[in-house]
Order: structure tokens, then C-alpha cells, then sequence
């Protein structure tokens, strides 16, 4: 029997509710017996942010000299891949050969431990029908490439079927397992439909469910007794609270447990059944009216802003008073020399209890979808452990053989460490290890990317001491400088626009504060036609003009209040709030006259043209990913038609 045995756990993020619930499960497991585990947090999905793809060479340090085993979360990783569902199953089968348990997914050759919720979402679901008379049913899913929420919507309409009851279409909404889109959805469908007379409303996750609940009670909907809610998942701590969720309880914590203790078993040689179900139960409270609680009334329970600073300064007051100081602490950049016990002192603050810091030679470029490749030579460039003095051990290791030398590795011991890797935009340059303490996970993830700055910044400042030394001899201060690196981090330097990351950013949070004041707009993607050809014939200078010839075309033909950017090479986007679709024409007609303009009054060699899609958002379809893919599928349609056009055009000699 292999003794400390060390565990690597793959989940999606480390602040969900469901996360936080699964590694209580770890933690707990890793407490009772001589286990420690290395926590991956992918951050791979719709909600990441644009360079947390940088989270996924972390998987190549999953090899037998690491790890003993590997749990992974793998529902929701699942839910986060969507259409590239396959990719990831095969890139689960093509990890090394450790043994591994799956839990939510079932993947051939693998041991799964899987929730059986359908007997609990019927049994809940005839709950409402038999016991309070509810007859009129709204449903609150997530979209349709969500196979945990396809599976459960399955059991809800199953159920009904069999009550003789159906599901309206037009009252089922998308809340993509969020709170905000949740509450934002059901505000919408109240005010395009003020008869819809439903007293029921099953919700797909707790998260969704608050979000509803507080949304029917701020337009004076008396919960339970008008309209009774339901959840899923039982994650959230609501017994104290007013809002008092009945839910399905599907056992997270047991799950990890029952993982990690599978894992071991087949690490000391043991073997697994391939499906080991676990049966969700019902869990019913106040938003049905089971619990004997004073009804929710029909009036807000306070007013929004106020119960939003109620709840941040009972909950996370302590938390965000630490994250105000370090940010105060940081405004100043400064050369590594000078950060290390800056780090440590703030580290301690947020309750971190170890550390490791490897730092690579030189930085990598890395691109999404493309191939990683980790430097051969790394080192420690610091660690501390339990709370002690911090070392600057300064250890030369390869990062391609171990996470860390045998040296720093026999001091990991005591508990689980989760690695993030430090990077900014596409360049990476090295990753750190902390063993994470009391706070909220979303907060710790917050220091990880402020932490990631911080040395990034260092990195650049101790290796730029000449541009430094200039910008200090024309008078011009680091605050000045470190506002001028953030500028420029967000701002495409050919062109002058956003660059991908900036035009991503500020795009959600336009479409997120446009929904919410019930505003929608388009998503505009374009496309130069024939690049390649001007590169191969005229060279790249004269490609690089027709790249900005493109930019300036944006610039003069879309209002100042839309955003712009450049996604890379000659691809383009725009925001444009309050567009419909049918002003869609216009645009190209605009666009089209403008790139005419330009040729006619330049003597380029080229003939400028674009081909441009577009898609709508909405309170069903804000994700600016999504938008963005399929307004680059509305341009390839634009695209190929012109082509079609231009064959149709043209004829063969024989032919004139």
C-alpha cells in the first residue's frame, strides 16, 4: 500500500458552487487518510476570460512522476466543451496511464461515479403538482449544449407527461446556470408577457433559482405563495437567509470523497466497478412553502444596491478589505528584487499557507489551439511554508520532468496545492503553487490574476531597466508608465483599435449592462477578401497597409459609442448597441461605398473589399463568443456568395 499518495484533481474553475462543494469532499479525504492532492483549475468556457486558455498546459504535468492518480470533475468540464465534447474525451484518454476516476461523464475504460437524479426531479416535480396543486409550469434551463440541463429538462417534461400536463415552449427561458442571467431572463419574460399566469417556476440549478426568486419578489410576486420554486444541486447555504431553497441534493461533497477513495483503491492495485450510481434526494425548504417561514412578501426585501452591499459586507467584507490593500500595496510596480517580500506579506494576509514560485528562463508564446511548448530549464525563484519566512532557494530544475524539484517537493505534504500559471495576453512565464485557506474560492481566484500581474509587471520592469532609466529621464513616473503598459495591453498597435483581448472585455461588459437595461444590439464581424493574395503578391508591407486601410473603414463608417477591434490578421469586430438586424443591409451598403472610396482616391495595387456577418444578442444569446462565432459564419456565407457571384462573372476564352 503506497503511502502519501499524491492526487491530481481537474475541475473548471475553483469558485463555482460546485467546485468549492467538490473539493470539500477532497479536503475532507486528503484530512482522514495520508493523501495530498495538486488542484488544475482549467478555466476553460464560456464565462473565462479571453487568455485563460494559458490554464490548459497545465495538463503536462500530469505524468507518473507528478501524480499517483487523477480525479476529474468531468460534468462540468463537459458542460464548458460543449460542441468540442469529443475533443476533450479524447484528450481524457490520451493522459498518461495513471489511474484515473471520471465523475459525472462516463468515458470508456474509465471508472464514473454518476448522480441518478431522475427519480429526485419527477419525485420533486409530482411534489408540486399533488401536494400544491400546481398546474402552470415555467422552466429555467440552461442552453441547449448543456447535456446536464437536457437531461434534467427530460425528466421535468417526463414527469409532467405523466400528470397530463405540458410544458408552454414559450415559457421556457435560458439561464445559463447563472444568478445575473437568471434574474435578467425571467425580467424579460415578464415584461413581453405581464398575462403569463404560471405558479411554478423548476429551475435547472440553485444559482438560477435565487436568481428568479429574487427577481419575481422585486416585481412584488409573493414567493411561495403566488409562485412556488425549485433548484438543483443544493449547493448554496440558504437555510439562515430569506431566500430558502427546495432543491435536489445531488451530493457533491460524496462524490469527491467517494473519487478520491476510488482512486487510492486502484492506485494500491485495487479495481472499481465502470458506473457507480448515486441516488440525488429531495430536499424541500421555504421557496415551496414546505418549511413553516414567513412567506416571502409581496415586495422587494430590500432595495437592490442596498442588499447588495448587505450581503458583500456580511459575507466578504473581511476578504475585500484584504484584496483593497493589496491592490493600495501594488499601485507602484517594482523589479522582482523588490516584490518577493511584498508577496509573502500579502500572501500570509489572504490566509495562504504555502508557496511556490517557478519562474521560466524566458517567456513563451503560446496561442489557443496551438501547441505548448514548456521551456527545458526553470527555477524557484521562491517559496514559504505554514506561514514561515519566505526563501529565494533559487533552484535550476526542468519543469518537463517534475511540477518542482524533489527538494520543494518532499515540503508539499500537508494538504493540496493548486497551480495557476503566470502569463499576460499570449505570453507565459511560469506558473505558481499556493495552498489555498478560509476565503472564498472566487476570491483566491481574483489573487491568482492580480498575483500574475504583479510579477509579470516585475519581470518586465527588471528586464527593461534601459527603457525605464529613459521614461525616468523624460520626467515620467511609474504610475504613468504602468498606466501606459495597461493602455497598450488592450489596444492593437497596427491599428489603433482594441486588440482581441481589449475588444472581448469590453464587450461583455456592454452586453451585460445593455441587458440589463433592456437593450439589445449586433455583433458585426468582418473579413478583408483576398489577403493572402496581396501578401503573396505585393509582399507583407503593402498587406499591412490594407490591414489598416480596413481599421480606418470601421473607424469612419461606426459611431463613436460602438466598439471596435482588431481579433488578429484581417479579422474585425464591432458592437454596436440598438442595431437591429433588419439595419443590418444598410451597414454593408455603408461599408461597401467606404471601402469604393478609399480605392478610388488611393493608388494602392490592391482593391479593398470586406466581406461581413452579424448576429443579435439578447437576453437568450449574450454570450460574446458565441455571437462572435456565428457572426463569422454569417461572413463566410457573405463571403462564398461573392465567390459565386465572381464565377458566374467570369468567362473562358471559347466563351467570349
Amino acid at each position: 500500500m503506497k503511502e502519501n499518495k499524491r492526487v491530481g484533481v481537474i475541475v473548471n474553475t475553483i469558485y463555482s458552487e460546485y467546485s468549492v462543494s467538490f473539493m470539500k469532499g477532497v479536503d475532507r479525504y486528503c484530512a482522514e487518510n495520508k493523501c495530498s492532492y495538486y488542484l488544475f483549475p482549467l478555466e476553460h468556457g464560456k464565462n473565462s476570460g479571453i487568455y485563460d486558455y494559458h490554464c490548459e498546459t497545465l495538463l503536462t504535468f500530469i505524468n507518473k512522476n507528478n501524480l499517483d492518480g487523477l480525479v476529474f470533475a468531468s460534468s462540468t468540464l463537459a458542460n464548458n466543451y460543449k460542441s468540442d465534447l469529443p475533443r476533450l474525451v479524447e484528450s481524457i484518454k490520451m493522459l498518461p496511464p495513471i489511474p484515473k476516476v471520471s465523475v459525472g461523464l462516463e468515458i470508456e475504460g474509465i471508472p464514473t461515479i454518476k448522480i441518478n437524479a431522475k427519480k429526485a426531479i419527477k419525485d420533486l416535480t409530482s411534489h408540486l403538482i399533488e401536494e400544491h396543486g400546481c398546474k402552470k409550469f415555467a422552466l429555467m434551463r440552461c442552453d441547449s449544449g448543456n447535456f446536464e440541463s437536457v437531461e434534467r429538462e427530460n425528466c421535468v417534461v417526463e414527469s409532467l407527461s405523466e400528470h397530463g400536463l405540458e410544458l408552454n415552449p414559450k415559457w421556457i427561458l435560458n439561464g445559463n446556470f447563472l444568478f445575473d442571467n437568471a434574474y435578467s431572463s425571467m425580467s424579460n419574460f415578464l415584461r413581453t408577457n405581464p398575462t403569463a399566469d404560471f405558479d411554478a417556476v423548476v429551475c435547472l440549478n440553485d444559482s438560477m433559482a435565487m436568481g428568479v426568486m429574487n427577481c419575481l419578489v422585486d416585481r412584488g410576486v409573493s414567493v411561495p405563495e403566488r409562485v412556488k420554486i425549485t433548484g438543483f444541486d443544493n449547493v448554496f447555504e440558504t437555510y439562515p437567509a430569506e431566500l430558502n431553497i427546495t432543491t435536489v441534493d445531488q451530493k457533491i461533497e460524496d462524490f469527491s470523497f467517494k473519487a478520491m477513495e476510488g482512486v487510492c483503491k486502484l492506485i494500491d492495485g485495487g479495481r472499481l466497478p465502470p458506473l457507480e450510481l448515486v441516488d440525488a434526494a429531495v430536499k424541500l425548504r421555504g421557496s415551496c412553502g414546505c418549511v413553516e417561514k414567513e412567506p416571502l412578501p409581496a415586495k422587494k426585501l430590500f432595495e437592490p444596491e442596498l442588499k447588495r452591499r448587505y450581503e458583500i459586507f456580511r459575507m466578504g467584507g473581511n476578504q475585500l478589505y484584504m484584496l483593497h490593500y493589496f491592490l493600495m500595496e501594488t499601485q507602484t510596480p517594482v523589479p522582482l528584487e523588490n516584490l518577493y517580500s511584498r508577496l509573502h506579506y500579502s500572501l500570509c494576509l489572504f490566509d495562504i499557507r504555502g508557496m511556490v514560485l517557478v519562474l521560466y528562463n524566458h517567456s513563451v508564446y503560446f496561442e489557443r489551439d496551438s501547441d505548448f511548448k514548456r521551456p527545458d530549464s526553470a527555477r524557484v525563484a521562491m517559496t514559504f511554508f505554514n506561514d514561515r519566512n519566505y526563501e529565494r532557494p533559487d533552484i535550476i530544475f526542468n519543469p518537463n520532468a517534475l511540477i518542482v524539484p524533489p527538494e520543494v517537493s518532499e515540503k508539499l505534504v500537508d494538504g493540496g496545492y493548486t497551480i495557476y500559471p503566470i502569463y499576460a495576453e499570449s505570453f507565459q512565464y511560469g506558473y505558481i503553487l499556493l495552498k489555498l485557506g478560509r476565503f472564498e474560492r472566487i476570491f483566491y481566484q481574483s489573487v491568482f490574476e492580480l498575483i500574475s500581474k504583479e510579477i509579470v509587471t516585475s519581470i518586465k520592469i527588471t528586464g527593461e531597466q534601459t527603457e525605464k532609466n529613459s521614461l525616468r529621464n523624460q520626467n515620467v513616473t511609474l504610475e504613468q508608465y504602468s498606466e501606459k503598459m495597461h493602455k497598450l495591453s488592450f489596444t492593437d498597435e497596427m491599428t489603433g483599435l482594441l486588440n482581441r483581448r481589449g475588444f472581448y472585455e469590453y464587450a461583455r461588459r456592454q452586453i451585460q449592462s445593455s441587458l440589463l437595461a433592456d437593450r439589445t444590439g449586433l455583433v458585426i464581424y468582418c473579413d478583408m477578401d483576398g489577403l493572402k493574395k496581396i501578401n503573396d503578391t505585393y509582399g507583407h508591407d503593402v498587406g499591412d497597409r490594407a490591414i489598416k486601410y480596413e481599421a480606418e473603414v470601421l473607424k469612419n463608417i461606426f459611431r463613436s459609442s460602438d466598439i471596435s477591434g482588431r481579433l488578429g490578421g484581417d479579422e474585425f469586430a464591432v458592437l454596436a448597441v440598438d442595431m437591429k438586424q433588419k439595419d443590418f443591409p444598410r451597414i454593408k451598403r455603408a461599408l461597401a461605398a467606404e471601402c469604393e472610396k478609399i480605392n478610388s482616391g488611393s493608388l494602392e495595387p490592391f482593391t479593398l473589399s470586406m466581406s461581413v456577418g452579424c448576429a443579435e444578442f439578447g437576453p437568450g444569446n449574450n454570450d460574446i463568443e458565441e455571437l462572435i462565432n456565428s457572426a463569422d459564419s454569417s461572413q463566410y456565407e457573405d463571403k462564398r456568395a461573392k465567390k459565386e457571384a465572381q464565377k458566374k462573372k467570369k468567362k473562358f476564352w471559347w466563351q467570349k
